[in-house]
């Protein structure tokens, strides 16, 4: 590269004021450094919520020591800006997970270091956490709609700072490299190629304002064993299950996806189908198939070797125009992480108004969010080039000490 492209492109990049934040993990978390302290973050496209854990409450809790054992949880206040008025702040209560999962975080300032430069941000501190599962609190980099009846957003923050020049961000997770997890850029235009889809953000009066698009169908497609599933041009048909007043909510935050119910059974039976084509597989039962653990809150768990028959899932979105445009989710984004017996598979079943549309998606498509001209655009990533399963453990909620 030339200098003069060089620097052409360092301008740009500047001219254009964005922050690009790499993931540390292949589970969207990434690093803001918050007085001195380096905090992995959740970046969460489904809260608007910008908080830390406190390290003052959280050793106090879980006892000495355990913001060590905890790597870039826990936030401690420098002495030129003291916590020693904490308990008479108010406190702000937040629910997640159905209510599963409660927060109390009180309002705090702090500077962010920036690289070149810092700023000062105002920030949560939590001060308490309640839950039905023995996990930790989760800092979270909430990257949804600003609303007057909660603080100012970490983006809302960035552009009256002008560090953005816009509130907007890209996600792009790395699926190849083994270096690299992907990014989160703040601020900034999405890509406009031909093979971009746009979807127009839509507002239900009834529910709050984040990232909804209507859902026309939902469906799967139908496996390649089934001679009738071609269509006359070749490609396999889709069962598909029309929906109405449905939204899909675009939320990083999220390990799965959710599944209307009769989505969730025709899926089940496709994959019963499948499974019975093995040998000696005929008299296996659906649940020894696929099952649900009660102690993994919203993952399913099948064997590696019945991963092959799961199907892709196909979400019918409202874009532009109100044309209908295709959204498709393959078990290579929705599976999980693997052992040698079992394997993750994040889905849920749910007939509620808004669907989830998680971390899967994401995996499956880059995508742009234009909080200002409230829309989505999202690119299809390239497919792996072979099946892959992921061998591990899944670090996206950390287990809290015994005590």
């Amino acid at each position: 590269m030339s200098l003069f492209v060089f620097s052409l492109s360092v301008l740009n990049l500047a001219l254009a004021r964005v922050l690009t934040l790499p993931f540390h993990s292949e589970y969207g978390h990434i690093v803001l450094v918050l007085d001195g302290h380096p905090i992995s973050l959740l970046a969460d496209s489904g809260s608007a919520r910008f908080f830390v854990v406190y390290g003052g409450w959280f050793e106090r809790q879980y006892g000495r020591g355990s913001c060590r054992r905890h790597n870039m949880t826990c936030y401690f206040c420098p002495v030129e800006a003291p916590c020693d008025d904490i308990e008479q702040r108010d406190r702000i209560t937040v629910g997640y997970a159905e209510g599963l999962d409660v927060y109390q975080y009180i309002q705090h300032s702090g500077v962010l270091d920036l690289g070149q430069s810092t700023v000062n941000v105002t920030f949560g501190l939590v001060v308490n956490y309640t839950s039905n599962y023995n996990v930790s609190p989760i800092p979270t980099l909430g990257l949804s709609f600003g609303r007057a009846d909660i603080p100012k957003t970490f983006l809302q923050q960035l552009n009256d700072l002008e560090v953005i020049d816009t509130l907007s961000y890209s996600i792009h997770f790395e699926r190849f490299c083994p270096y690299e997890k992907g990014k989160l850029i703040v601020g900034g235009v999405g890509s406009k190629g031909q093979d971009t889809i746009r979807l127009p953000l839509s507002m239900p009066p009834e529910l709050k304002r984040r990232l909804y698009v209507p859902i026309a169908s939902v469906g799967i497609v139908e496996r390649q064993e089934v001679e009738a599933s071609l269509s006359g041009d070749g490609s396999r048909k889709i069962i598909r299950f029309s929906l109405q007043d449905r939204v899909a909510l675009f939320d990083t935050g999220n390990m799965g996806i959710d599944l209307p119910y009769m989505v969730m059974s025709a899926l089940i039976e496709e994959l019963e189908a499948g499974v019975s084509t093995l040998a000696n597989s005929r008299t296996l039962r659906v649940e020894n198939i696929m099952w649900w653990e009660v102690d993994r809150p919203m993952v399913w768990v099948i064997r590696p070797n019945h991963v092959r028959f799961l199907p892709t899932i196909v979400y019918s979105l409202v874009g532009e125009g109100n044309e209908t445009v295709d959204i498709r989710i393959s078990p290579e984004h929705y599976v999980g992480t693997c052992s040698y017996d079992e394997c993750m598979v994040y889905l849920h079943a749910s007939n509620a108004t808004e669907l989830v549309v998680g971390e899967p998606f994401f995996r499956a498509y880059d995508a742009h969010v234009d909080l200002e001209g409230e829309i989505i655009s999202v690119k299809p990533q390239p497919s792996r080039p072979a099946a892959h399963l992921r061998v591990g453990h899944d670090p996206r909620r950390l287990m809290l000490p015994s005590v």
